[in-house]
Order: C-alpha cells, then structure tokens, then sequence
C-alpha cells in the first residue's frame, strides 16, 4: 500500500478507533468491575454485533460481513481497509488523456495528473496518443505500433539525376533521400540527356521521350565509292554524321575514278572530267587557242579557235592577236597609250596597258561600288565600272559600304562585321534567357539579335526559369507551385493532398468542376465531400447525427468553423416517429427542429402542426428546398453558426411516450 493511501487510511480509521476508546473507557467508568463482561454483550451501534466481535461498535456501517467500500474505514471488520475496491489508475504527465503502464497509484478517487487508461505509448509528447493524426515526423503519433504509417507522397527512382523518375519503380514515402524524383516520365533513366521537354539533338538518343530518335535532325548522304568528295544519287542514307564512304553532296558521274567529278578540271584525255555531259570540250584546261597568220609576222589575225588539236592553216595564238594581219608595225607588244589607237594589238583601242591610263574597278550590282577584286586601266570609265573599291559583295546591289546592315547573314554594310557583330544591325528579334532548358524563356532577361544565343529562345511565358518542371507545358500537381504557369497555384488539384488544402468542399469544386465525391484536404483536416447532390460543393460536419424522439442531441455540428449560408440534411439510416415519421414525406410532414447557434430552434417548410407550445421564432419556410422524399436544404445568411437537430415533439419534451425509434442523418453546409 502506497503512503498516500495508508495516510488516507488511517486519516478516516483513527477518529472512530478513538471513538470507541472513548466508549469503553466511559462504559468501564460506569459499570466498574462489570465492564468487560458487558461490553462483549453489547451492541451500542445496533447493528446486529456485540462489541467483542465489531471493530466499532459506534459505527452501524461497519461489523463482521459488512459489504467494503471505498472509503478509507474497514466496514466488514476483516482488519483490512478497502480491500478489493480500489482502482488503478495511471500518470497521465503530458496530459493527454492517455496514460503510461509502468506509472500506477490505486485509490478510492482519481488523483490529478492520472487517468483509468494505460494506452500512450509516449508519456512524454501530448501530440502522441491513441487516434492522433499521423503526420511525417518519424514518431508514431497514434501509437499504432508504426511510424509514418499511410502518409507521404509518390516518388520515383531517378538513376541518372535528370530530375524525372522511371514510373515503374515507384513507391510512397515521406522523404526517400537522393536518387529520388517526384516527377515520373523519364523514358531512358541511364541516360541523363534523355527526359520529357529536352530538346532533340541528332545522337541517336531519343532525348524529348516522344518516342522517336533524332526526328527532324537527319541528313541525307551519297555513296562516294572513289573517295572524291562526290557521291552518287543513286544510293543514298540518312545518319546524324556523314558516314565512312559516303559524301554530302551528289553529282559524281563516274565514282569509281576519283579524278571525274563535277568540280574536277576538264582536260584534253577524251573523258568527260568535269561532269557536265561534254568530253574535251573548250574549257578544257590543256585546250589551246589557234589563230590564222596572214602576215607571217608570227601574230595572227582574225577569227580564232580553240581545240584540242590545231585545225588546219592556223598557229597557236601566243598570248595576243595581230590586229593588223597587213601591217608589221602593229603588232603584240607594242606601247599603247591612250590615241585612239589600238597600238598594241591587244583587241582594245586604248586599254589597261596604255602607259597613262587609270584604274577602274566593275561595279557589277550597279550600286555605285567596285569590286577591288575585278579592276580594270584604261583611258575612259568601261561600262559597267567606277572609280571606288569598296564594294565587298559586287554579286548583291543590297550590299555595299552605304548599305544598311540587317540580319541576313551577309555584311551589308561592308564594314567587316556581320549581324550581331555589328553594333549597327537593324531587324533584330527579341530572345528570353532559359537557363532551365524546358525551352519556355524568362521574360524579365531578354536580349535582342539575329540569331538565339546559347540559352535562350523566342519564348517569354516561363514563370520559373530555375526549374525544368516548370513552365506552360507542365501538368499542375499538388506542391504549392504554379507548375503550368497560368498565374495559379495547384488549380484543378485542390484538396487532393496535404500540400494543397481547400477552404472547403465549395472551393475544390470551384476549381476542378469535374471533382468526384469523397474525402480531400481542407485546411482544417480531411472531410467527406459531396459533389453531386443539388449542384455539389457540400462539406460533411456532422456524419450519423442521432434523432431521437424523447429528446434532442446535445452534440453542436460545425463546431470547427466552415462558413456556410446552405445547410443540407440528408437522411442516413433509421427511422424516428414524433407526431410524423422521419423520413417520411417530408414535403407533407418535417418534424425536425434545427438550431443555428444561438437562435431559437426553427422549423423547415411543412413542419406540421405539433409544436406542443413550443415557441418557434425562426421559420424557414421560404429558404427550405427539398431534394427527393427525405432530404432538405436550408438556405440562410453567410455564418459560421454551429448546427443542432431533434425532433420538434422531443425538443419540447411533449408526449415523448409514443415517440418511438432512432433515426440518424448526415448534415452539410455549403458557401
């Protein structure tokens, strides 16, 4: 017995032992020599025991047989006090409700900080008890005997750290460490390059896991059996690199000689070197011009020829022909100036070789530049030339030093510099960083050019440029981002995890219409939702509600707090009868009473007659709306009133004797 209790024993015992002290010294007093052989036959408390055999015969309660009771007195005189009836009860030190097994007191009343139950598997931890919320902690919180038990999210395993996990070798987990992704898709998980919105590179590796390889990317190359460079049509293949033997250009009419291509020279063999249909032809590059010598002065004069071969009365043209086949002072050679003359025989009166003539450059493109590439000295301007060399592109009339320079490619303006080199380049395109590489760019980092530089691109709706996952292609999950960039977090997934609560059951169907019945998370726990009945969006607060006829229940719904302005009373099972059954045809005869909050108990449309005195003094009669036969709802001002049902009879506590059976509904409320 612990020292409390023998305290307590002892505290109730002493004053009637005492007692009887007393008693027997007064009656020894009184009958002197006769005492002792009188007490044994007296029964001074009546009770039946003579004071021999009672332990106090000044207490009638107690005496040999008596029933023992918890307080603190032996009543049944077996020397023992409350043997048998004290209770256990168990330290509760973090209060609770749930106390530890190895901690026990007995005693007639509970002692503070102890309760009857020996059920907290953690004395220490007032969150830790029987029917806690298990949360990802590492405790067991509802000493389950598991820790974590039916909580956390989906991963899956990402082997190769591209941030997208392979499908199949998912698991549930609250946090599974590294090697780990919450994001599935990944088509090649040992390949970090290949994962869903990678760009497509020509590697033979189906980088975007669209299920197509190098799509767009490749090219065609020709068989080049004679290693010229050329290859030919007839054979082709398709690859990211040009393979061995093969070239990127087509053309070779003869691949099996590697001297015969189109870009070959054309020479005097009786082959056709050069590809273009004609054998020993003029452009030959041993071809040799022929011209006929009237004069025998060594110059020809004429018309000439060219040939592989001379033809007949010509001789090979040295370089020059004689203009003047009669004359043996004109000749080849001679001195030309600028006369009128063609004194050299060269075939122009006054050409680039006249010792006083200048120097003009071909303005091709006519647009007022020359080529310093094509010049030309002469006494007058050719046709066709100028006096400047500046022009860098005599091929482009839109290419010269007063051009202006654009993106093309090309320096227009002939400075040396091309496109973004050129600070004067006009027609430039706007690009977004996307340092993320989902292909969606950073609106707030942009630069203007020609061409995208490494890291970004054309697009500017990316609303996290530091995360792959998201952008406006992305599927929204529930994590409290904004996956898909649309300026809202986890729309058309609220409520369906702990990372996206609702308000209520009304706002998750706000924002996915499609939402089915069933339990989601609000930001006050996980509660049933009713998404169909009357237009859907109902949170369930009160589930069973017992309606009973001889009374009313004491338990407030909405206690939590949603804030409503309809309260749907769906029947769940039973039945009740109080002056009409419910469920019965209630549009005939409701006899249920509703409480909201503090208001006086009200009363539904078609409430029937039987208030039994019972003063109503909310009616609902116009804000009532009946679903089917046994279903109603309450349509009121916005609130977060508290909700209480009974029977009207029962409320009222009037003729409750014929009030039989229990019936129990499920109660809503909806914003």
């Amino acid at each position: 017995m612990s020292r409390t209790l023998r305290s307590t024993f002892w505290l109730f015992v002493l004053p009637s032992v005492l007692a009887a002290c007393e008693r027997t010294e007064k009656d020894l007093t009184l009958a002197g020599s006769e005492a002792l052989s009188d007490v044994a036959t007296q029964d001074n408390d009546g009770d039946g025991f003579y004071g021999d055999e009672d332990c106090n015969d000044g207490d009638a309660s107690v005496g040999p047989g008596m029933v023992e009771v918890c307080d603190g007195v032996d009543n049944n005189c077996d020397g023992s006090v409350d043997e048998g009836v004290l209770q256990v009860f168990y330290a509760d030190a973090d209060g609770d409700g749930f106390g530890a097994a190895g901690d026990t007191v007995e005693a007639c009343d509970q002692p503070a900080d102890t309760v009857p139950n020996s059920n907290d598997c953690d004395d220490s931890d007032s969150d830790v008890f029987p029917g806690a919320l298990e949360v990802c902690n590492g405790v067991d919180d509802n000493c389950s005997g598991e820790t974590d038990e039916g909580v956390g999210g989906t991963w899956y395993p990402d082997a190769d750290g591209d941030g997208f996990g392979d499908t199949a070798g998912a698991v549930v987990s609250c946090d599974p460490g590294a090697g780990w992704s919450d994001v599935d898709g990944d088509c090649n998980d040992d390949e970090p390059d290949a994962f869903p919105g990678n760009a497509e590179v020509c590697d033979e590796v189906d980088n975007n896991c669209d299920g197509s390889v190098d799509e767009g990317l490749m090219v065609t190359y020709y068989i080049d059996r004679d290693g010229d460079g050329w290859g030919d049509a007839s054979s082709v293949t398709e690859s990211c690199r040009e393979p061995t033997g093969y070239a990127a250009i087509p053309g070779d009419c003869d691949d099996s000689a590697a001297a015969v291509s189109p870009d070959a020279l054309e020479a005097c063999n009786s082959i056709d070197d050069d590809c273009d249909g004609d054998i020993d032809e003029a452009d030959a590059v041993d071809v040799r011009t022929w011209v006929v010598d009237s004069d025998g002065d060594g110059f020809g004069s004429g018309a000439t020829t060219t040939a592989c071969n001379a033809p007949a009365g010509h001789v090979a043209a040295g370089g020059a022909l004689d203009c003047d086949d009669a004359s043996a002072g004109v000749y080849p050679g001679a001195t030309e100036t600028c006369d009128g003359e063609d004194d050299d025989c060269d075939g122009t009166t006054d050409e680039s070789d006249a010792v006083d003539a200048a120097t003009w450059y071909r303005d091709g493109d006519t647009d007022g530049y020359g080529d310093a590439a094509t010049s030309s000295v002469s006494c007058t301007a050719p046709s066709g030339y100028v006096s400047t060399a500046t022009d860098c592109d005599d091929g482009d009339s839109a290419v010269s030093p007063a051009a202006t320079e654009v993106c093309n490619e090309v320096d227009d303006d002939c400075d040396g510099l091309i496109d973004d080199a050129d600070s004067s380049v006009v027609g430039v395109s706007t690009f977004y960083a996307d340092l993320d590489g989902d292909s969606y760019g950073d609106p707030s980092a942009d630069l203007e050019a020609c061409e995208a530089p490494t890291s970004y691109v054309s697009d500017d709706t990316d609303c996290d440029d530091g995360e792959a996952s998201v952008n406006p292609g992305a599927v929204e999950v529930c994590n409290g981002d904004d996956d898909d960039c649309d300026g809202v977090e986890d729309d058309g997934v609220l409520g369906t995890g702990t990372a996206c609560p609702a308000e209520d059951c009304a706002e998750i169907l706000a924002d996915n219409p499609s939402a089915a019945d069933g339990d989601y998370e609000l930001d006050l726990g996980t509660y049933t939702c009713d998404m169909t009945t009357d237009g859907g969006g109902w949170t369930l607060v009160g589930a069973s509600a017992e309606v009973y006829g001889t009374g009313y229940t004491g338990t407030y719904y909405n206690s939590e707090g949603f804030y409503w302005n309809e309260a749907l009373f769906t029947h769940a099972s039973g039945s009740v009868h109080a002056h009409c059954t419910y469920p019965g045809s209630l549009t005939s005869c409701n006899n249920i009473g509703m409480q909201f909050a503090s208001e006086s108990w009200a009363v539904a449309a078609n409430w029937g007659s039987s208030l039994c005195g019972m003063t109503v003094t909310t009616a609902y009669t116009s804000a009532t709306s009946y679903i089917g036969g046994s279903d109603w709802v309450i349509d009121r001002t916005a609130s977060t009133d508290t909700i209480r049902v009974g029977t009207l009879e029962g409320i009222a506590a009037c003729t409750t004797s014929d009030n039989p059976g229990s019936a129990y509904m499920d109660i809503w409320v909806r914003n």
